[in-house]
């Protein structure tokens, strides 16, 4: 039969135990934080991205849109025309519609910034020079989730000799 010795008990494991723990816990809420900061940023990227992509679409739509209307003075033109803007749609008038756009809103303001001699090499076409108007389109968009970007886009067009 065999024979225990009862000998005292110190607490050494339950002391380191504790201590492991108490590091463990530490780490657990170290790790919290930096998810929570993770997902912020990637929230914050995926809203910056689908605000940025409508703004790029409301431009491209406007450009498609008014393709063979840029011309000088193209944006003091008034009326807008309301039979839905294509590039089938016949007169000078600007196409203006607001796009749909998934999340949030767009807002576009097309500027005129320049218009003159087209500074290309080879410009010359028999004995006229031709001109070209500059526009710059600006897009602001908004989405629903928070956020703005702001999104610039460049357009040129040639026009004829003195149109200017």
């Amino acid at each position: 039969m065999p024979v225990y010795i009862q000998s005292r008990q110190r607490g050494a494991v339950l002391i380191v135990s504790l201590i492991m723990l108490a590091v463990m816990s530490l780490f657990v809420v170290s790790m919290l934080r930096t998810s929570i900061l993770e997902l912020k940023i990637g929230g914050a990227s995926h809203v910056f991205q689908l605000n940025f992509s409508n703004a790029e679409y409301a431009i491209n739509k406007w450009i498609n849109d008014n393709n063979g209307r840029l011309a000088p003075n193209f944006l003091a033109i008034t009326p807008v025309l309301s039979a839905g803007c294509n590039v089938t749609t016949t007169g000078s008038a600007q196409c203006t519609d607001p796009p749909t756009v998934y999340g949030g809103t767009v807002a576009l303001a097309p500027t005129q910034i320049h218009c003159g001699p087209w500074a290309q090499f080879g410009n010359m076409m028999g004995s006229m020079q031709l001109s070209a108007v500059q526009f710059d389109i600006r897009a602001t968009a908004t989405g629903t989730l928070g956020g703005t970007t702001v999104v610039h886009q460049g357009a040129q067009s040639l026009a004829p000799p003195g149109t200017c």
